[in-house]
């Protein structure tokens, strides 16, 4: 492109997408975008790659005057504006679509390795199942399903060695066990300067879906353990962001983005209420966490105790005489040889610590049967059914909670913890608010997947001091788990 200012549409039907809405946000946010354009700094003389210009935030306000800017959207919309900015060619087409079908192309981007890009890309794209296999075949490194992870690992590849970004997108990349491959790149190709994170409202009244956001900052280079980040925690705070960079930053190295990027990165700030004195282990090295059953028929093969019905029924009412409790170790993996026959089943939802359990199954041969071959059903971690372990809910508001299982099948709205050797301290920990502050940090929103749960950290600790755990658990069984309140207290502030 030599022109100023030409508009190149090229026209997709975008039938891979399933929402049509392209979920893009404008950046028309003062302070978000000061913030944003500082970070880029003066881009004289400079090329510059804007994936998705939206009404043109970002390309109306940079400083200094760049010698190119190749601005891209998907929306035939944003080409409807009076587009006047100086030196910038416009491309109408699908900017992930671009590099997952390269044979779909009807026009090219310039053959450039830019100085800059700037972006606040769509979030949460909605593909076809179809199109995520075609990204997942094409980019098997990826998540096929977060559109703003995939944006920012093609634009970081169009620049030039050592070319600046700047991104606004979701603190998800963070934490989350799919997008761990996007810490990975950040520390292969995309040393980050900068991170800040806010909550969504700075946006004014969009709805994100996203608790959450960030912009990160940095250059197309290799993070190293000497690497150093500014990182600025703004959740809690309205001041503009800028303001917070001159007070209220910290700083972050290299060494700890490498050795955390399996894991997550977490905010200094946040991260500082979390202290051990001791050595740690992750709680999935120390246990078994499994996700449970799916029948794919809920009203057909769960049962409740129809003297005990829950506040939310899903299933049907069964005498609680007709409950196997402690079938065989072949009726366990077998099946139990009648037309219809049940056993304990442990459901979602918070459960007293000591709770027997008043759901059950279908667990007759035919049954399983169905399980293991209904193509909604999952008959998964079958091997850890029947055993004695902790029941973690999958999707809870607020805090984490665990209360004992055994000789019951769970299901899938439930992580079952399992520990021989630490057991009773798990239970006991796993109910402290200090566990519940840990899972926010690595997840901060209600789900509690068996792959976040891992991540915990738990105290290292000595045989006496499991010891004086089960003589704890013991007592709770006797007197009362709340009548242990004090003593299990104690106990955990004495072994962090």
């Amino acid at each position: 492109m030599t022109t100023k200012s030409i508009i190149l549409k090229l026209y997709f039907m975008n039938q891979h997408l399933t929402d049509k809405s392209f979920q893009g946000y404008f950046t028309d946010a003062e302070d978000l975008r000061n913030t944003m354009i500082h970070l880029l700094g003066d881009v004289s003389e400079q090329t510059i790659l804007e994936p998705c210009f939206g009404e043109g935030a970002f390309i109306k306000n940079l400083l200094g005057t760049p010698s190119q800017i190749d601005a891209i959207d998907i929306d035939e919309s944003h080409f409807k504006n009076h587009l006047t900015v100086n030196n910038c060619n416009y491309y109408h087409l699908d900017y992930i679509d671009y590099f997952v079908r390269p044979d779909n192309r009807n026009n090219l981007l310039p053959e450039l390795a830019y100085d800059s890009t700037i972006c606040n890309p769509p979030y949460g794209l909605k593909f076809t199942k179809d199109y995520r296999k075609l990204i997942k075949k094409s980019f098997p490194n990826t998540y096929a399903k977060e559109s703003y992870a995939l944006f920012f690992y093609f634009a970081i590849q169009q620049l030039k060695k050592d070319g600046r970004y700047v991104f606004i997108i979701p603190d998800t990349f963070m934490t989350s066990t799919h997008l761990r491959y996007m810490r990975d790149f950040i520390i292969a190709e995309a040393k980050p300067t900068h991170v800040f994170q806010f909550k969504s409202k700075r946006f004014g009244s969009v709805n994100f879906g996203y608790g959450n956001m960030c912009i990160i900052a940095g250059n197309r280079a290799a993070t190293t353990r000497e690497s150093e980040v500014v990182w600025v925690d703004a959740v809690s705070s309205d001041q503009p962001l800028l303001d917070l960079l001159a007070h209220e930053k910290k700083l972050v190295t290299g060494e700890y983005l490498i050795n955390n990027a399996q894991d997550a990165w977490i905010s200094p700030t946040r991260s500082e209420q979390i202290k051990f004195s001791r050595e740690t282990v992750s709680l999935g090295e120390i246990a078994e966490c499994r996700t449970g059953i799916y029948t794919g028929n809920n009203q057909m093969f769960c049962g409740y105790d129809v003297n005990k019905p829950p506040k939310r029924v899903n299933g049907h009412p069964v005498n609680w005489d007709d409950v196997t409790i402690h079938p065989s170790d072949r009726q366990r993996k077998t099946g139990i040889d009648k037309n219809v026959a049940y056993v304990p089943f442990v459901r979602g939802g918070h459960r007293k610590v000591f709770e027997s359990a008043n759901s059950c199954i279908r667990w007759d041969i035919d049954a399983i049967a169905f399980y293991d071959n209904d193509k909604k059903a999952r008959l998964q971690n079958r091997d850890f059914y029947f055993r004695t372990g902790l029941a973690i809910p999958m999707v809870t508001s607020g805090r984490l909670s665990a209360s004992e299982m055994k000789d019951s099948i769970f299901d899938q709205g439930v992580v079952g913890v399992f520990s021989d050797v630490y057991h009773d301290f798990l239970l006991i920990y796993l109910n402290d608010p200090f566990a519940t502050k840990q899972k926010s940090l690595i997840a901060p929103g209600a789900n509690n997947s068996a792959n976040y749960l891992k991540k915990i950290k738990v105290p290292a600790l000595s045989d006496k001091e499991l010891d004086q755990a089960s003589k704890i658990v013991n007592q709770a069984r006797e007197t009362g788990w709340y009548e242990t309140k004090k003593m299990r207290e104690e106990f955990i502030a004495s072994v962090l």
